[in-house]
């Protein structure tokens, strides 16, 4: 599975070409034994599972070849042949049974070509499930450290793959996979009959009608928990009590996630689903985890069931995770421009209770979309007044914020717990908006709910395309709302900070063919709260991502690679994943110093001054240095000698106006 790459300036785009129809992509969060990244990706017939990157297979030798049999001899008797024909074609004793055979690595990764540096596919292997697989969901797995023990999370995430797809079929179908790559011999030979790779498959309908939508999270077995059911308790990951000091609150933390009931007990996974069955309802499953496989016996009951007013758009679990109290919270979205959310965990209201329903779930909190905008003259009643639709939504800060994109292209933050950097008067508006794609530069809304997008519309210089769009409009009118809903997406990746806090959360925005980054979702809404205020702070925005080779084909979804500390030090955009109709293709940064390039000078060993002297050249290479920063640079420059003449030789204006003539 070779790639097709094209580079320009830094940025990387490698092309996979795929015989199938793909109709989504991911990423797995672990990391196979021998160092590879997992992409997961459905199609037509199944789910295809790819190791990209880490130690490569061990070179088999090819196997020696069999002696000729012996050539009969003149004179020997016809009973000797007939003994050694009999020997061969005895047939053969049943082997076994045998346990799944194990790969063998090199003993260091493949060293990349320099013309071709990115990591090659070191195995892939298809999972037929002989339908459709329409969408795919992965867990979230955190990372082992000093503050996240190995037994705070499930032991397969370190054995097995855990995935749920849903099908054309109207199936759901929670699947484990060995983590570690499969050999050769396994493609060629299947392990058993009803596994080729060791893959167990629970499956089940779910719906009468085909699912919309899946994800999935994981839990402790013993939740909903006595504690989660008293009003006094504080939340595990709450600021904590007035007066308390870090240290003290953060023992209390522990010591509460130490003595949760159900956690030595064992951890389940929960999935949920959703479809337009009885105009809309969504379902909750929990399966038992063990350490080697997910436990679901038949029949396979919903552990929840909820009907929903209109159809959603999309559902996510909560990017927190267990103990965290909000780590069970769903998020649901539907067109008509309602967001909620739903804690299957939530104790059940004092109403509720004294009516005889006891049984823990129930919606938390509920925010609206902004009114679409009328470009007709008359008055409009507010009863025919419609919300914008709500395309697809995503968890941010830890799931304590929720990033919608609408169907015009508008997104916007609504912050949950009022701790972001300008929380609103009204809790259900944005607290952060912007627009993206080409409804942005088509016109501008000048009603209440939707600002300005450009206050030098009227005198804008008439051109070929703007003269075309005023004769759709002389002669077909202009449309007051938006029929059909361009696609679009979000994916936000998060950063995990040594203290385990969320430190960064990197935001890609999808809107028709148009894709768009956010570095951080933290600072971006920090500065634009400084500028609400009349303070101006330089830094990036939001940027779009350009020469995606998309070939005509639409965007099915967007996936963001991990990344490294450095790498974030430095502003280095993360790597994405771009699931087409026909292809997979991976948007790459390519940092390799250039002849006489500035990135060269800051290509040193991995040191603390180093670092924050190339975070400050890649900042200054994009145009984002503060004044700061800049200080920083020249101070640096002036206290070696020996560095900046080398930087002046030959063309002293090149230090400082490099970055700004590219």
């Amino acid at each position: 599975m070779q790639p097709i790459a094209t580079t320009k300036g830094k940025l990387t785009q490698l092309r996979y070409e795929l015989p199938q129809r793909v109709h989504a992509a991911t990423i797995y969060p672990v990391k196979a034994p021998n160092g590879s990244t997992i992409l997961l990706h459905a199609h037509d017939t199944g789910v295809s599972v790819i190791w990209r990157g880490g130690r490569p297979l061990k070179k088999t030798a090819p196997p020696p070849k069999q002696a000729p049999k012996p050539q009969k001899v003149n004179g020997a008797s016809d009973d000797a042949v007939m003994i050694i024909d009999s020997d061969d074609d005895e047939p053969a004793k049943p082997a076994p049974a045998q346990s799944m055979p194990r790969a063998e690595f090199e003993e260091e990764e493949e060293e990349l070509d320099p013309d071709q540096p990115y990591p090659s596919i070191v195995q892939q292997v298809h999972l037929s499930f002989n339908t459709e697989v329409l969408h795919i969901a992965v867990p979230q797995v955190p990372t082992v450290s000093a503050l996240r023990p190995a037994e705070t999370i499930p032991a397969i995430f370190s054995k097995k793959l855990v995935f749920t797809a849903t099908c054309a079929d109207s199936t759901i179908r929670v699947v484990t996979l060995p983590l570690s790559l499969p050999p050769h011999a396994a493609r060629e030979k299947p392990w058993s009959a009803s596994s080729q790779y060791g893959e167990e498959v629970i499956k089940f309908h779910g719906h009468q009608s085909i699912a919309r939508g899946v994800t999935m999270t994981w839990t402790s077995r013993g939740e909903p928990s006595a504690k989660h059911e008293t009003d006094d308790e504080v939340d595990v990951d709450a600021e904590g009590d007035v007066g308390a000091t870090p240290g003290r609150r953060r023992r209390k933390q522990q010591s509460r996630s130490r003595s949760r009931p159900g956690t030595a007990a064992g951890f389940d996974i929960l999935v949920a689903t959703h479809s337009a069955e009885l105009g809309g309802l969504f379902k909750i499953w929990r399966f038992e985890l063990t350490e080697t496989s997910v436990n679901g016996a038949h029949p396979i009951a919903p552990y929840k069931t909820v009907t929903l007013r209109k159809p959603a758009s999309s559902i996510a679990f909560n990017t927190a995770q267990y103990p965290k109290r909000r780590h069970s919270q769903l998020l649901i979205t539907d067109l008509t421009g309602t967001a909620r959310v739903y804690d299957p965990f939530a104790p059940a209201s004092r109403k509720r209770s004294a009516s005889g329903q006891s049984e823990p779930g129930a919606f938390t909190t509920m925010f609206r979309s902004t009114f679409e905008s009328v470009k007709s003259n008359s008055l409009t009643p507010p009863i025919l007044a419609t919300r914008k639709a709500i395309l697809d939504a995503a968890w941010t800060c830890d799931g304590r914020h929720i990033l919608a994109l609408l169907a015009d292209g508008e997104w916007g933050v609504w912050d949950c717990d009022q701790s972001g950097p300008s929380p609103p008067a009204d809790p259900a508006a944005f607290s952060l908006r912007g627009f993206v794609g080409t409804a942005e530069k088509e016109g501008s809304s000048n009603g209440p709910s939707s600002p300005k997008r450009g206050g030098r519309s009227s005198l804008a210089p008439m051109t070929p395309n703007t003269r075309r769009r005023k004769e759709d409009n002389l002669f077909h009118g202009s449309s007051s709302g938006i029929a059909v809903p361009t696609r679009g997406g979000v994916s936000v990746a998060s950063s995990t900070s040594a203290n385990g806090t969320v430190s960064e959360d990197s935001v890609i925005i999808w809107y028709g063919s148009e894709v768009y980054r956010i570095a951080d979702l933290t600072k971006f809404w920090t500065r634009n709260a400084s500028a609400s205020r009349g303070q101006s702070l330089p830094g990036p925005g939001l940027t779009q991502i350009h020469d995606i080779p998309l070939l005509g084909e639409s965007i099915t979804s967007i996936t963001q690679f991990d990344t490294t500390a450095a790498a974030s030090r430095m502003a280095i955009g993360r790597d994405i994943l771009i699931a087409a109709e026909h292809r997979l293709i991976i948007s790459a940064g390519t940092n390799q110093p250039l002849g006489r390039d500035l990135g060269a000078v800051f290509a040193l060993p991995p040191a603390e001054e180093e670092d924050s002297r190339r975070a400050d050249q890649a900042l200054l290479t994009r145009g984002e240095l503060d004044i700061g920063g800049m200080d920083r640079l020249l101070e640096d420059m002036e206290s070696s000698g020996s560095g900046l003449k080398s930087l002046t030789m030959g063309n002293p204006r090149k230090v400082l106006f490099a970055s700004s003539a590219a």
